[in-house]
């Protein structure tokens, strides 16, 4: 992808253009070329992609590092979460979090069913077979394309979910609660997250969108959508959508659970080694002795053992709440597609 603004809209919109000439020329007939809403809402819904795709990857390549500052995590865990979020791990990554999708279109799209028609001939399925073979050999080199820019948002909530995770079961925050809890530098993790799944919702408003303009929000009478295999193989736009703010949801939960409970052994330990010493302070009374400066330091231990007691109460109490808020905006956030799935799976299903 471009780096400047421009160029990221010039490749964003010439890419379509270009495929949308090319299959113009192409195709069998163009009256139906043009009057096929899977072709011509391509001209917008493939820069949809690309911007996606585009503020996703500069949001963690200027937040991540801050992030993974900001959770104290060590050198290893810190190189580790980059190369998989980031350059050609997260290539490899998207691609895979991709595959059944364009598995399942191409195979979908190629192999006859029962009326021994592939769907792009069947006039009950896509009805496409007045555009000519070449174009739907065109169509399914660019959903496929757009399947690998979906791959990587889908991708990031995957490696969140194994890397981040696994990173805060490890890590040692003992000495580190003051830049992690108290200076909130947990919240950098939770703010990447917050914004990728603001982006996530403006890419799945326009799925939803493009789906409704196709006409594939409720299908076709002659798609037989009676289990969850079937909505699986046949609605896979849908399933998209749903999958992808599952998994965010998912992660994001895993991450808060790890990371409390990496807070809370750091505070043990803190309120340990605290309360070891306020016992031993208190054990010894206060009485005065004569000489000033040993009943000063004296005084001194005590109230520093107290201190950090009392310290310790209240970063406990703040760990119990760490993410609460940006958890809350999560869910809302992800109610809209995953409530949007389940009516129209309601429906289908006839539930």
């Amino acid at each position: 992808m471009p780096r400047s603004p421009l160029g990221l809209v010039i490749v964003a919109f010439a890419i379509p253009i270009a495929w949308f000439a090319v299959g113009y020329a192409v195709a069998a007939d163009t009256e139906a070329f043009l009057d096929t809403p899977d072709v011509t809402g391509q001209l917008w819904f493939f820069p949809l992609h690309c911007a996606a795709l585009r503020v996703v990857g500069t949001l963690w390549a200027s937040r991540l590092e801050p992030s993974l500052e900001g959770l104290a995590l060590d050198d290893r865990a810190r190189i580790r979460i980059r190369r998989g979020a980031l350059g050609h791990y997260a290539s490899i990554g998207a691609l895979v979090a991709c595959t059944f999708f364009i598995v399942r279109d191409s195979w979908f799209g190629l192999v006859p069913g029962e009326s021994g028609l592939i769907p792009f001939d069947d006039p009950e399925m896509w009805d496409m077979a007045e555009l000519g073979r070449p174009v739907h050999l065109m169509m399914l080199g660019l959903w496929c394309l757009e399947w690998l820019m979906f791959g990587y948002l889908l991708w990031l909530q995957i490696w969140i979910l194994i890397a981040w995770t696994q990173a805060m079961r490890k890590a040692d925050l003992a000495d580190r609660l003051d830049v992690v809890l108290v200076e909130g530098g947990y919240k950098r993790a939770f703010s990447l997250f917050g914004r990728t799944t603001t982006v996530s919702l403006v890419f799945a408003l326009g799925n939803l969108g493009f789906i409704a303009f196709t006409g594939e929000l409720i299908p076709r009478e002659a798609v037989e959508i009676e289990s969850i295999s079937d909505f699986l193989s046949e609605m896979s736009d849908l399933l998209s959508t749903s999958m992808l703010f599952l998994l965010t949801l998912i992660a994001a939960f895993a991450f808060v659970g790890v990371l409390r409970g990496a807070l809370k052994r750091a505070v043990s330990a803190r309120f340990t080694a605290a309360g070891r010493g306020t016992l031993t302070a208190l054990a010894e009374p206060l009485t005065a002795s004569s000489d000033l400066a040993t009943d000063v330091e004296r005084l001194r231990v005590r109230s520093n053992a107290q201190a950090e007691v009392l310290r310790a109460v209240i970063y406990q109490r703040e760990v119990e709440g760490a993410g609460g808020k940006a958890m809350v905006s999560m869910v809302a956030k992800a109610l809209i597609p995953l409530v949007t799935t389940a009516i129209k799976l309601r429906k289908v299903l006839g539930i």
